[in-house]
């Protein structure tokens, strides 16, 4: 899988070093982050597939020897539906990218698509740089890079799961653990980094 991303990001791949690639999310790191919090006998009521489920996994283990967060993949394996009544699919998978490179070609292709007006006015509001996430505005990073959207439907198909790469600049999202709810993806060193498997 890495493989064949490298091979879409950089084609031969001769300076992998304008491209840092790292797993985000339950999908890394198991645990989905603090703002999720692990569902409790209240939150599947009226659900009683996903209640039965939740009874023979949890059992009677008290509320203080739980998980405090969701666990990857949860709300699917419990068979939960949302408010409007669809159930939840499978965790997603989150690539985030960072590479000026990309950011230019992706910042190239938006005043393209603004000036022939093809830009949608939701795209517009959000802007090319995402105010809440800070990720590049994906219609941008669709159209600039169509191969990477290619790359991520074949994974979808193979995993039978959502694949998200979001676009950053090489200095990776900013740092927002002090803000909000404190969920930050900034550089750690506790990070999965996605490398370039050697050539043989």
């Amino acid at each position: 899988m890495s493989a064949s991303l490298f091979k879409v990001l950089c084609s031969a791949c001769e300076r992998p070093q304008d491209y840092d690639v790292r797993l985000q999310g339950s999908w890394a790191f198991f645990f989905s982050g603090r703002h999720k919090d692990f569902p409790t006998e209240r939150d599947l009521a009226g659900q009683p597939v996903a209640q039965a489920r939740f009874q023979e996994w949890m059992g009677s283990t008290p509320l203080a020897e739980r998980p405090a967060r969701r666990p990857f993949d949860a709300l699917h394996k419990l068979g939960m539906v949302d408010e409007n009544g669809k159930p939840y699919g499978p965790s997603d998978g989150d690539f985030q990218i960072s590479s000026d490179v990309m950011v230019a070609e992706a910042r190239a292709k938006w005043d393209e698509l603004k000036s022939a007006g093809k830009l949608s006015d939701e795209d517009l509001r959000k802007g090319f740089i995402h105010q809440k996430f800070s990720f590049v505005n994906r219609t941008a990073v669709q159209e600039a890079f169509p191969d990477l959207e290619k790359w991520s439907t074949v994974w979808e198909e193979r995993l039978g799961r959502p694949i998200a790469p979001s676009l950053f600049p090489s200095s990776g999202p900013p740092d927002k653990s002090q803000e909000g709810n404190g969920v930050s993806t900034h550089f750690r060193n506790s990070d999965w980094v996605v490398t370039n498997p050697p050539k043989h």
